[in-house]
């Protein structure tokens, strides 16, 4: 038996149906709302004076008239509320205070020094107190991207080995300390939801970006929203093996393609750090060639198994390797193109993020944004 939307739901429905049309358009009047939502022009004043009252929306002034009476405007009030965003799946935790239009209000890194278990979850913590100081408005909730097998609807991490994490509930860790809405997701699958949400206009709602850092692992976009798999696992190809009797990996296998592609493992196998390695890299040194070309290699290899198992035709690499360029990209898609069948290779974009260090958080914003007010 389907049952009928009780009175409190539909208005639910309809005030972030109302705030979604007032955040797409930046500036709109009630009447342009009405038409908008096909909701009655009382059902929108009363919702708009209640959004108005939660400091949500605000007036901004009148718009051009169309023959009779000015109308007023309205906008969602971006710097009334703040949202906190952290990224633990890279060489440093980062972490950020947004407003309501993802824009960065106050940023903060922090060296995670290879922390792991205890250590790593007192240093989250650390972070989110030093930004917590220094949230200036309402919060509206705390999103974090993190390594692993992550069971975002529960805010558990199954399984993140990078920071022995087995089973960290840290969605009920995070809301007991500081008593806001928790929201938590793989850091690969915000990386793809920032792209996705943020990022150029595409011809599809389907995307996949490779997400590189002290681990490595991809988001799926599917039909407009992350998708995450059976087990919660999709995209885990960093523990996919790509070199049979490699070096060990953190999982217990050898050989995966994070122990050969991930910043960390390709700085285990230099004497360089990251800046002297792409330098040498551009100038074309024997050593540091032959390393990062290796590296397309292996990326061109799982994108080919990316392109047969999803057909996706958009796919974005993130992370510190854009450094080095189209000579990269140009060796991975060569790869992609002998590995992979040609037709679909040919129609597969691949392409370097328009976006640096902060696509996790930007992504967290959008889940907080999505799961507080749906305007996402």
């Amino acid at each position: 038996m389907i049952r009928k939307a009780t009175r409190q739901q539909t208005k639910n429905h309809n005030s972030r149906l109302i705030l979604k049309t007032i955040y797409d358009a930046d500036e709109i009047s009630r009447a342009a709302i009405a038409r908008a939502t096909h909701l009655t022009r009382p059902t929108v004043s009363s919702i708009v004076a209640e959004l108005i009252a939660e400091t949500l929306v605000i007036e901004t002034g009148l718009g051009a008239s169309a023959g009779g009476k000015r109308p007023t405007l309205l906008s969602v009030a971006h710097d009334a509320h703040q949202l906190i965003c952290v990224d633990l799946g890279s060489q440093e935790f980062r972490g950020a205070v947004l407003n309501l239009r993802g824009d960065i209000i106050y940023r903060l890194d922090m060296p995670s020094q290879q922390h792991v278990g205890d250590d790593a979850l007192a240093l989250t913590f650390t972070l989110i107190d030093q930004l917590m100081d220094n949230v200036t408005e309402n919060l509206l909730g705390i999103g974090i991207g993190t390594p692993g097998l992550v069971d975002a609807q529960a805010g558990i991490i199954s399984n993140a080995v990078n920071l022995n994490w087995v089973d960290v509930a840290l969605s009920d860790l995070v809301g007991q300390r500081y008593g806001k809405p928790v929201y938590i997701a793989n850091d690969s699958h915000m990386a793809a939801l920032a792209e996705y949400t943020f990022g150029p206009s595409r011809d599809s709602n389907n995307l996949i970006v490779i997400k590189i850092g002290r681990g490595l692992g991809a988001g799926i976009i599917i039909h407009g929203q992350p998708f995450y798999g059976d087990g919660m696992g999709a995209g885990e190809i960093g523990h996919v093996v790509v070199a049979e009797n490699g070096r060990f990996c953190t999982c217990g296998n050898r050989g995966c393609l994070e122990t050969v592609a991930s910043t960390t493992a390709i700085l285990e196998q230099v004497n360089l750090t990251w800046a002297e390695l792409v330098a040498a890299y551009k100038n074309e040194e024997p050593e540091s060639t032959a390393l990062i070309t290796g590296v397309g290699h292996y990326l061109g290899k799982a994108i080919a198994a990316l392109i047969g198992s999803t057909n996706i035709h958009h796919i974005v690499i993130t992370g510190r390797l854009a450094q080095f360029g189209q000579p990269l990209l140009d060796t991975i898609q060569a790869e992609m193109r002998q590995h992979a069948m040609p037709l679909m290779a040919d129609k597969t974009e691949v392409s370097f993020a328009k976006f640096g260090n902060e696509v996790v958080i930007l992504g967290c914003s959008a889940m907080i944004l999505n799961k507080e007010l749906g305007v996402i």
